[in-house]
Parts: C-alpha cells; structure tokens; sequence
C-alpha cells in the first residue's frame, strides 16, 4: 500500500484545492469559505470596538457584506480595514493546526462560525443555504472520523482561504489602483480617511503579502521533504 509522508500529502492536497476551485458551481461554493472570513473579520473588529452587527450578506458570486454600526469613523476604518488581514491570519491558524495534528479543532472552529453566522448575522437566501450545506458537511466529515479523510478536507479547506485571501487582496489592489471608487474596503478607507486609495491599497496588499511570507516559510514543507 503506498504511504504519503505530511509533504507529499500537503501539496497533493494543494493540487486538488486548485482544481476544485476551478470547477464551475462547486469552485464559487468552496471559495465563499474565504468570503465567511472575510467579512466575519470586519464584524468581530465591529464588535470588539463597541460596534454593532446588523447583517451579513453572502453571496453566489463569492462576494460578501457586513452591515455594522460603530461610535466613531476612526473605529469604522479599522473594522473596514480588518477583512482582508483577518481572511488570511484564519488561513495561518488552520495551517498551525494541521500541522499538529488538531484537525478535529479546525473543524469545530468552523462548524462554530457557521453557526453563529446562522444564527445571528446571514440572512439572505444564498447565505442561509451555504452555512447549512457547509455545516452538514464538516458535520458528515466528523461524523465519519476517518483522520486522513479529515486531514484532506481541513488542509483543502485552509489552502482555498489562503489562496483566496491572497488574490480577493490582489484584486482590491488592482481596484485601489486602476477603480479607487469601486474598491470596496479601500473606497471605504479613502473616504473616512481622506487617504488616497492607492495607499491603503499598498498598505492592506503589504500586510497580507507579509502574513502570506510568513506562512509559506513557516507552515508549508519543504519541497525537498516530497522525494526523501
């Protein structure tokens, strides 16, 4: 029987998140994963900062909206700054996980989320289907226990918000750029700010680029480990 070692599982895993992303339908269903983060960065930086959450929007073009309500337009720049530094630090964190071995904790970390969206934040259609869709399967892959069936899908799972953190963030660079009005986050932040929007696209593309470096050196096994 052929046995793997942890890089050789890690990249075949990074190979089939790629191609799963790829996939029309099923590619928009798993990159909304990132979307979930994403916007669920900006309403914990709302709460933490004595803000409110009023909804949350996700939506079938892996898209997103957090509708929140802060005391001050300096706490609103930093809950509109959070979404993208957040998507790819939950990234991080589930590659520390995974490497070990605390699959199982990802998995509740991620059926806790959905959850809590359901409960009290997502109310479009889309969104309501997606969290019970994903629910039910992060429950039927606990349910199976089977740990490289698990390891697989957590690792898989972390690579897309990865992958996805890194390019919605090259994207918004490209907008803060080339379409400052219709950037998103970054038009936001120019318009409390008074800030260009091509430098707080510098700036959130710089703190992801470094999250991103980090990890690739910290989490990701050497290519030399595939062929001992």
């Amino acid at each position: 029987m052929l046995q793997l070692n942890e890089a050789q599982v890690f990249y075949a895993t990074l190979l089939l998140a790629v191609i799963l992303i790829r996939i029309p339908l099923i590619g928009v269903y798993f990159r909304t994963v990132n979307t979930l983060f994403h916007e669920n960065g900006h309403a914990l930086a709302a709460i933490l900062l004595s803000g409110e959450v009023n909804r949350i929007e996700l939506k079938n073009d892996t898209s997103g909206t957090a509708l929140t309500k802060t005391p001050s337009g300096s706490r609103a720049m930093l809950v509109a700054f959070s979404g993208y530094p957040f998507a790819i630090l939950c990234a991080a964190l589930f590659f520390w996980l995974s490497g070990r071995g605390y699959e199982k904790t990802g998995l509740l970390i991620l059926i806790s989320l959905a959850l809590i969206n359901l409960t009290l934040f997502v109310r479009n259609t889309y969104g309501i289907v997606w969290l019970l869709t994903f629910s039910g399967i992060i429950l039927l892959v606990n349910w199976l226990s089977e740990p490289v069936l698990t390891k697989i899908f957590f690792l898989c799972i972390s690579q897309i918000v990865f992958a996805e953190a890194i390019f919605s963030t090259l994207v918004v660079f490209y907008l803060g750029l080339a379409k400052p009005k219709k950037a998103g986050d970054i038009t936001i932040l120019a318009r409390l700010s008074h800030i260009p929007a091509a430098i707080w696209a510098i700036l959130i593309t710089g703190i992801v680029a470094g999250i991103a470096w980090f990890t690739f050196l910290r989490f990701f096994p050497a290519p030399a480990q595939l062929f001992p």
